[in-house]
């Protein structure tokens, strides 16, 4: 399923800033939810610790992108892009997307940081994606008073584009025909974006610390929490596992791998949220059924009705916005194929709703589980059954 479905997942992505002379298609993501007007900021960071990996020379380089409530009163607002060009750029090549590509991210280039201490989310892509195609639920959470930094996993995305303009490309393949890989190089994989989470937390906690930086006093060590969406959602239930400062795990639609979910206990709330015709469908079958069975409380198991794998990504709203505007593009009839016949504006809203739900319950509110009310599911979601949590014998 990672190899096709995470491919056209990819093809979400390829909406940026292209320069050609056609008419530009114009897209949005739906508004955000929260009160708060948003700035992201993006930067390299370099683990001297590791090398690079994936037959690349030097250390461990990462593209992280911080998104955050404003400062109120921050001054005027340069619209981020989705992407930056050389990213875009391959992406709409291997779509036959021609012409430039405009999408309005309701985000805006940089600016300080509220004059408070935000809870911190950290978020991990899915297997050969990158951090852009998740932008609505990432903005959507920051606008509702978090601080969310994304990672793009160097060699496992797709592509990642780094401050010099040097692109590099993943070693899993192109978006749509993303490399199938067994399990023993999924548990690297996912061993590896671990590393990348706790050196990055690390890192941002140094900055809140230090006397001059755009992050001073703007983290809070105490409300840190972490989700993910397919093998970022595997990537999300790891951390948190290992990691005492991260609070809080939220899963979305991922598998998990190895030998630790048989036996490891969560100690922390975990929610695993599905997509009903993705893990949803084979759950029994999965290693995350039986975690999800020993993790202790509290815990939730929520599914989105009617929804497929992609339905997590940004493609949900894009894709229809594009074959409504481009009746030729290549995949008009074929996105409902990957991500459903979800009217958009509702799934994501219950998506949004779903996230913000649980970290505000887990993470904001600073408060231990005895004393935090279980957040509810909202409409569009609904609580995983009795029969997909009946796990079968591993074999």
């Amino acid at each position: 399923m990672a190899g096709l479905l995470t491919g056209a997942l990819l093809a979400a992505g390829a909406f940026a800033n292209a320069a050609h002379a056609e008419e530009t298609l114009k897209l949005e993501i739906p508004k955000l939810t929260g009160k708060a007007k948003i700035g992201t900021r993006s930067f390299q960071l370099t683990d001297r610790s590791r090398p690079a990996g994936f037959d690349q020379a030097g250390k461990r380089r990462l593209m992280v992108q911080v998104t955050y409530p404003r400062k109120r009163g921050a001054g005027a607002c340069r619209k981020a892009p989705y992407l930056p060009d050389g990213t875009a750029e391959r992406l709409l090549s291997y779509l036959n997307l021609d012409g430039p590509v405009d999408i309005d991210t309701r985000a805006c280039l940089g600016g300080p940081v509220t004059r408070k201490a935000l809870p911190l989310v950290v978020f991990s892509h899915a297997y050969t994606a990158d951090r852009a195609v998740y932008t609505s639920l990432v903005n959507d959470l920051a606008s509702r008073g978090f601080m969310v930094a994304s990672i793009d996993h160097t060699g496992d995305a797709f592509a990642v584009e780094f401050p010099d303009g040097e692109v590099v490309d993943g070693a899993y393949g192109s978006p749509l025909a993303s490399k199938a890989i067994e399990e023993p190089e999924l548990v690297k994989l996912v061993n590896m974006r671990t590393r990348d989470v706790r050196f990055v937390t690390t890192w941002l906690l140094k900055q809140d610390r230090k006397k001059k930086s755009w992050l001073k006093k703007r983290i809070d060590p105490k409300r840190i929490g972490i989700f993910g969406h397919s093998l970022g959602g595997a990537t999300a239930s790891r951390v948190a596992l290992v990691d005492k400062r991260f609070r809080a795990s939220a899963d979305l639609d991922g598998s998990l791998f190895g030998d630790w979910p048989l036996s490891a206990k969560s100690r922390k709330p975990y929610l695993l949220f599905t997509s009903q015709d993705g893990l949803g469908s084979v759950l029994p079958l999965d290693k995350s059924c039986r975690y999800f069975g020993h993790a202790a409380k509290p815990k939730l198991g929520w599914q989105l009705a009617g929804a497929k794998h992609l339905s997590f990504s940004d493609f949900q709203v894009l894709a229809p916005q594009i074959a409504e505007r481009k009746p030729d593009w290549p995949f008009a009839s074929l996105y409902p194929i990957i991500i459903g016949n979800l009217d958009p504006t509702a799934s994501v809203l219950a998506q949004r709703t779903a996230v913000a739900r649980f970290f505000n319950a887990y993470v904001k509110s600073g408060k231990k589980p005895p004393k935090v009310k279980a957040p509810t599911p909202p409409t569009g979601v609904v609580p995983i059954t009795a029969d997909q949590l009946t796990c079968s014998e591993p074999g």
